[in-house]
């Protein structure tokens, strides 16, 4: 099969939601437009400094390659977070990402939720189950991470933080969000990056119409060696996220282009949501960490899985909301 846009290269990619047959070159050509589209949207381009918030899956590799194709490589750092998941994090990943960013004169930056948080996510999970949580290591997880990427972007000066969010991550935190009618999550939303706090660095995700699938076809392709295995938490007590994921593959296969319909769809609908939004006074800040929080919290919702985990001292048990 000869590829449809060339017309001269083998084809070795079909792009179901497309119809067409591509080559290598012109399927890696494809992405690095779309994700150039959607970064200038999100005004990537005239940044002075980026927060790259990288994992060492085939989603932050492609999103550094692509980025670096047509942002300045001084501009970029990349920022990368052991989270301490016994069998899962491995040093031989760390060192491939270091020296694959080198290459692309990218400057990496790494941590440690023991470092930073003083508990890896298995003593953080141990802990809470222990005392009787039903507590999912995402939410651990997810609450750190953001934490210190948002802190890493404070200290680094940096404009922006971009993740490596794809089409499929985008659509689902969608759904569950609608699920949970959470709003002003929602309002977060939207191809054009709102800030809700001087406490936050902007967070922006270019590759949020790439599908997950077109990622690992980019990093194969690229002959990128990366994170394979899946998270064993999300195995051992699959979430919500886990759930939604499954549906939406199914609507998907049967309907190529229904997760596209969907952000495009949601985009349009966010961009007048957040027309009419406004913050009205600046979100207060965690007694304990100093984070962001939200309205009517002393502290924010990390410190609270700790204290309730037990990890933090008891003197902090004055602080927990009421439930």
């Amino acid at each position: 099969m000869i590829c449809d846009v060339c017309k001269v290269r083998e084809a070795v990619v079909y792009q179901q939601h497309t119809g067409r047959k591509l080559c290598k070159g012109c399927f890696i050509e494809d992405i690095r437009k779309r994700i150039e589209t959607e970064a200038k949207k999100q005004n990537l381009d005239k940044a002075n400094k980026i927060l790259l918030a990288v994992s060492g899956g085939k989603d932050s590799l492609v999103l550094a390659d692509a980025l670096s194709s047509f942002i300045n490589p001084s501009k970029l750092i990349a920022f990368n977070i052991n989270e301490g998941i016994r069998g899962y994090n491995r040093d031989d990943q760390i060192r491939k990402l270091y020296e694959y960013l080198k290459d692309l004169g990218i400057e990496l930056i790494a941590t440690s939720f023991k470092h930073e948080v003083g508990f890896t996510l298995d003593e953080m999970v141990k802990a809470a189950t222990e005392k009787g949580l039903k507590v999912s290591a995402c939410t651990f997880c997810g609450g750190f991470r953001r934490k210190l990427i948002n802190e890493a972007g404070i200290k680094n000066r940096v404009d922006y933080v971009a993740t490596g969010h794809n089409l499929d991550d985008e659509v689902q935190t969608i759904i569950i969000n609608l699920i949970r009618g959470d709003l002003l999550r929602l309002i977060r939303f939207g191809d054009k990056p709102l800030r809700v706090s001087s406490g936050f660095v902007t967070r922006v995700k270019p590759l949020r119409k790439i599908y997950e699938w077109e990622t690992t076809m980019y990093a194969y392709l690229k002959g990128f060696e990366f994170q394979e295995n899946e998270c064993p938490y999300i195995s051992q007590r699959p979430t919500l996220r886990a759930k939604v994921r499954e549906l939406l593959y199914d609507l998907e296969q049967k309907s190529p282009g229904t997760l596209l319909k969907i952000i495009e769809q949601f985009d349009s609908i966010s961009e007048k949501l957040r027309a009419n939004y406004t913050l009205n006074k600046e979100l207060p800040r965690c007694v304990i960490c100093g984070e962001p929080t939200t309205y009517e919290r002393k502290i924010c919702k990390n410190c609270e899985l700790l204290i309730r985990a037990g990890l933090l001292p008891q003197e902090y048990q004055k602080y927990l909301p009421i439930s």
